[in-house]
């Protein structure tokens, strides 16, 4: 339900939690682009604005009832429609404007699991930003001791601005759970983004040398003459990409990544892309930003939205190479959903911190002549290595089931080709269990981006 924002302060163990709370749809973006939280408050008649929202990305919903206080948490199995949404009570929201309502919600302490305070200033002047600072400082200090006694009680904060999240996640040397940012200026997101991942809060925070330098993509990176790229173009292009249909079986928000745009020189097609994937076992068409995105961003056909640096990336002449190693001028093979392919040439690359989303797919794929009479009667262990495999039992007997993966940015325009004869695709914003994503498997390992037979060679 929570999303994260971690942050574990410098003098505490303990992971904070971020949510928003907002009717600005671009306070959504910025919170979801950052890192700083996938998870939405919505409060009365604002609930609404969730389904209208749905496009922008994959987010978590929190209601809250206005006239008793209750916080609702959505809960949707994951092969459900949202007409099976189930909401479960989570917590308790509680105005507070007087050192009697603290001491109520003291009280509380040990009995919800989860009490967000909402500090209302006794000045009737709320642009008194230090008085209304100091209100919010002085009840948090008080609750921080009263909370920090019973472990099975979450406390959280409303907070107006970045300043205020920062006041409260420090209350004490040890802070709040966790904040609810109110706002509808996206740069107060941004903020506390910077603040999160700046000030040694647990896994977010930033390193920047993780992104390489282009004088380090340039010496990772070997140069190819232009006899070999010619040789590429004649061995390659004639021959088309096999794909199969898999079904997704697991979609799930993973946190920040280093996510690479890969800007060409031409436009990409509708139903074209770049095979990507985590496995080169299986390699995954993601769409070119050629389809419209509902207004909230320009179409870019000439952008493949591709993943974090370490996936794969199908190259002319049968290769792969990482994301990591692509840079300007080089050549990267471009597939439409019929197979067919050619190559464009690289204007730019493109890498920043955005969260990811983690996408499974799963595809029977050929007969099973594993001997395991162990487990129930349609599923079989794959074997004892960790090989992402079940044998399942069907009318055509005994096949594998083979598990692919894939990262991708948490994004609306992020999309997978799902249909081979139309082009269609589908956004990982909207995607569920059961949708059809197309699959172009390959075998053996890979060294330096060559196919390889290997003995014991896995990737999980």
């Amino acid at each position: 339900m929570t999303a994260v924002a971690g942050a574990a302060s410098s003098s505490s163990s303990a992971t904070k939690t971020v949510w928003i709370e907002t009717t600005n749809v671009q306070v959504l973006l910025a919170s979801l682009e950052s890192g700083l939280t996938t998870t939405a408050l919505f409060a009365g008649p604002n609930a609404a604005l969730a389904d209208d929202w749905r496009n922008v990305g994959r987010f978590d919903v929190v209601r809250l009832d206005l006239p008793s206080g209750v916080l609702f948490s959505a809960e949707t199995p994951e092969e459900s429609s949202e007409a099976d949404v189930a909401w479960n009570a989570v917590g308790v929201s509680c105005a507070v404007s007087s050192p009697e309502d603290v001491q109520d919600v003291a009280r509380l302490a040990g009995v919800e699991p989860l009490v967000v305070v909402d500090c209302q200033s006794k000045s009737a002047n709320r642009k008194k930003d230090a008085e209304n600072l100091n209100w919010r400082i002085i009840p948090a200090e008080n609750l921080v001791a009263a909370y920090g006694s019973k472990p099975e009680s979450s406390l959280f904060f409303f907070a107006d601005s970045f300043l205020d999240a920062r006041a409260v996640l420090e209350a004490l040397h040890v802070g709040v759970d966790g904040v609810v940012l109110r706002t509808e200026d996206p740069n107060e997101a941004r903020a506390l983004a910077r603040y999160v991942s700046e000030n040694a809060f647990g896994a977010r925070v930033t390193n920047e040398k993780t992104i390489p330098s282009v004088e380090e993509r340039v010496s990772q990176t070997s140069s190819s003459s232009d006899d070999q790229k010619g040789d590429r173009r004649r061995t390659d292009i004639d021959r088309r990409i096999d794909f199969a249909r898999a079904a997704v079986t697991r979609v799930e928000i993973v946190g920040l990544g280093d996510r690479v745009c890969v800007d060409c020189t031409s436009a990409f097609s509708p139903g074209e892309g770049l095979l990507v994937g985590s496995f080169a076992r299986g390699l995954f068409l993601a769409h070119s930003e050629c389809v419209s995105s509902f207004g909230y961003v320009n179409t870019r056909p000439f952008r493949v939205n591709a993943g974090p640096l370490c996936s794969y990336v199908l190259l002319p002449g049968g290769k792969t190479g990482y994301l990591s190693e692509l840079k300007a001028g080089d050549e990267v093979l471009c597939v439409k959903s019929d197979g067919t392919k050619s190559t464009k040439t690289v204007g730019r690359v493109k890498i920043e911190k955005r969260q990811m989303v983690l996408v499974e797919a799963t595809l029977v794929d050929g007969e099973c002549d594993l001997d395991d009479e162990e487990g129930d009667d349609d599923f079989h262990d794959g074997g004892d290595d960790g090989d992402d495999f079940l044998c399942v039992d069907t009318s055509d007997g005994t096949m594998r089931a083979t598990t692919y993966s894939v990262l991708l940015q948490n994004a609306e325009t992020v999309r997978l080709v799902g249909d081979a004869a139309t082009g269609d695709s589908v956004s990982v914003s909207a995607m569920r269990v059961g949708d059809g994503v197309l699959v172009h498997r390959m075998a053996g390992g890979r060294h330096t981006g060559i196919e390889i037979a290997e003995e014991g060679w896995e990737e999980r």
